[in-house]
């Protein structure tokens, strides 16, 4: 594992933070996909109420916006000393493609039943803000080591 990291120390830092951007969004999704398939399961119970894609959608947001923040924060950590901007700047990286998800599905998957989703779409954005700043907070407690 050391001659990985070295090796990646010494890629210039724009293939770094590329790098570091492309490895963290394919776990994230991957890691979002698990949990999307969790919060469809928990929600319930494996029996599909029809509610199953916007239990998935936050899931996936959620899940995969926690682990995006750590892994990007730890890969930039791992290429340099970083400052507390890394994981803010993951974490509204986030937020952004979740509002672009949220605007550009809106008018299509909700025209007649907007009433019935609202619920989905609030909890969800909860989910997602309140994974996000649990990100913020762990990235910045394990990986951000700025002098007093």
């Amino acid at each position: 594992m050391g001659r990985i990291i070295e090796t990646y120390r010494r890629v210039p830092e724009g293939w770094a933070f590329a790098l570091a951007a492309i490895v963290s969004w394919g776990l994230a999704a991957i890691a979002g996909i698990a949990g999307g398939v969790a919060g469809m399961y928990l929600y319930d119970r494996g029996m599909s109420k029809g509610d199953d894609l916007a239990v998935l959608t936050s899931g996936l947001l959620a899940v995969g916006t926690l682990a995006f923040v750590v892994l990007f924060t730890w890969l930039r950590k791992l290429h340099h000393a970083i400052s507390s901007r890394t994981p803010l700047f993951a974490w509204l990286f986030c937020l952004a493609g979740t509002l672009v998800t949220t605007v550009l599905s809106w008018p299509d998957h909700y025209p007649g039943d907007l009433d019935h989703y609202i619920g989905f779409i609030f909890s969800g954005w909860i989910a997602i803000v309140l994974f996000g700043l649990v990100g913020l907070v762990l990235s910045r407690r394990l990986f951000v080591h700025e002098p007093d």
